[in-house]
């Protein structure tokens, strides 16, 4: 036996140890990428696994590699050693030079020479693909594939008792959970620190609402000099299934202006990157809605200005109505309301429609940060949706997160058409790409309360829309600044 075939050996036993141990799946991971390249004598080593959109490959383990090369940009899986995401094995001798590594001046600048990469397969479907990196010129020989093929096979191990916990989780309902075999490892790659609370809670509210978010992957040049970059920009989050980048900010607005002038750079430089900056007070005011934050228990003075009176509301109520009769003439809607805030709403629209509908409600759990988990329906419509036109009826719809969750769970009940009617569209800080189908009025970023809409379940009954007066703070100065 050679010496690297009983290096490989000994490798292969403790990465089998540690798969066998009750250590975290993450550090499994971690150790077998650490593993591989030190028997195979390369310099690093990488597991990337493919987005929920199989549109991107991302570093999920990764040992040997600098931080300016992993945040280098998304890894297109059509442009990067795109052989071992459809099954083959594939070896890269000269990395500077070989079209089919995406970045190949930023693997010269980290002294990439040769690259290896095998595929990564999960219940028979490839999910991602293992790497390896090397300093010096390398041809692989077919042993040294054979064991990153055979390390690759204990990555599938590793990600399938992960998949398999999951989908153990308690269901709700009576039903199980769908969890599928890509976006599996977005999970793994949770932060255990953040540079602020506010990015853990935030981080805590899109787990509640399952979408998928990535905190930190990549960093932007922004200026260079002599060809160097000497100025970065590393938006916090990124959201995959809405291709969003996100900026946070605690600090007060006239403290703002740096931030804001790199996202307006950052804008004229990627024009197709889309990326938003949401402020201390977007931020504060998006916890309030679920009851968390400065602004949960503010005091209020009751209700301010007026926005809409119940005369206008009911004539739009009606204009609305009308649209709709219209659009389904013939068709039998069926229209479905989320509890509590839309019962007014519906209401007063189903009273006015011209064509015959069905009604009915369901309800979604609501966040809570101390206990964690996902969002999820606790009462599912009786009606059979599957084969109608469904319109789903909304009293107002604001980050789009909410409406995001309910309209993926009605589409599974497979219905002919599925619509959304909205009395309220506040568009100011949309996350979710949603379509708005009939909408009654766009309004501010403020709190609106009346016709449904509550503040700490009060202001329900009240006739009308309008805001909140908010008891104004009488020392603003004391509060502290959080960078």
């Amino acid at each position: 036996m050679s010496r690297q075939v009983a290096g490989f050996s000994r490798a292969l036993a403790r990465m089998v140890r540690a798969i066998n141990s009750d250590i975290a799946s993450g550090e499994k991971l971690n150790l077998l990428v650490r593993l591989a390249p030190q028997a195979l004598a390369v310099r690093g080593c990488s597991l990337l696994l493919l987005d929920s959109q199989k549109k991107r490959l991302i570093h999920t383990a990764v040992h040997g590699l600098s931080e300016r090369y992993l945040r280098k940009g998304f890894i297109e899986p059509e442009r990067s050693l795109s052989e071992a995401v459809k099954g083959e094995v594939v070896t890269v001798p000269d990395a500077a030079s070989d079209p089919r590594v995406q970045f190949r001046e930023l693997a010269k600048q980290e002294h990439i020479v040769s690259i290896m990469g095998v595929p990564v397969t999960l219940r028979g479907s490839i999910v991602g693909s293992l790497r390896v990196y090397s300093r010096a010129y390398r041809e692989f020989t077919a042993s040294e594939q054979q064991f990153l093929s055979t390390v690759a096979d204990l990555v599938g191990i590793v990600l399938e008792s992960d998949h398999a916990a999951r989908a153990e989780e308690p269901p709700y309902n009576g039903k199980t959970q769908d969890i599928g075999t890509t976006g599996i490892g977005i999970s793994l790659l949770k932060p255990t620190s953040f540079a602020h609370p506010s990015e853990e809670e935030f981080a805590k509210l899109l787990d509640f609402y399952q979408i998928e978010w990535l905190y930190e992957p990549r960093s932007f040049p922004l200026q260079w000099e002599e060809g160097r970059v000497t100025e970065m920009f590393t938006p916090d989050f990124y959201l995959p299934d809405l291709d969003l980048y996100l900026e946070m900010t605690t600090m007060k607005p006239a403290l703002t202006k740096e931030k804001k002038q790199k996202i307006r750079r950052m804008r004229e430089l990627y024009p197709d990157i889309n990326v938003m900056l949401l402020a201390r007070r977007d931020y504060d005011r998006l916890l309030a809605k679920y009851g968390y934050g400065p602004l949960a228990g503010a005091k209020t003075h009751g209700v301010g200005k007026v926005l809409f009176s119940n005369l206008r509301i009911q004539r739009k109520v009606r204009q609305l109505a009308k649209q709709i009769s219209q659009d389904y003439e013939g068709r039998h809607p069926v229209l479905i309301g989320v509890l509590r805030g839309v019962f007014c709403f519906m209401a007063d629209l189903m009273r006015s429609l011209t064509v015959p509908a069905d009604v009915d409600f369901m309800s979604i759990s609501y966040y809570e940060a101390e206990k964690g988990g996902a969002v999820r329906v606790t009462k599912e419509p009786d009606i059979n949706m599957e084969g109608r036109h469904v319109i789903l009826v909304e009293d107002i719809v604001d980050t789009g997160m909410t409406l995001s969750f309910v309209l993926a769970y009605l589409r599974k009940h497979n219905p002919a058409s599925l619509a959304v009617c909205t009395l309220l569209d506040k568009n100011v800080h949309r996350l979710a790409d949603v379509r708005l189908d009939y909408v009654g009025f766009e309004v501010p970023d403020e709190f609106l309360v009346g016709y449904g809409l509550d503040y700490a379940e009060e202001y329900r009954n009240l006739p009308f829309i309008a805001l909140l007066q908010e008891a104004k703070d009488p020392n603003p100065d004391e509060k502290k600044n959080l960078g």
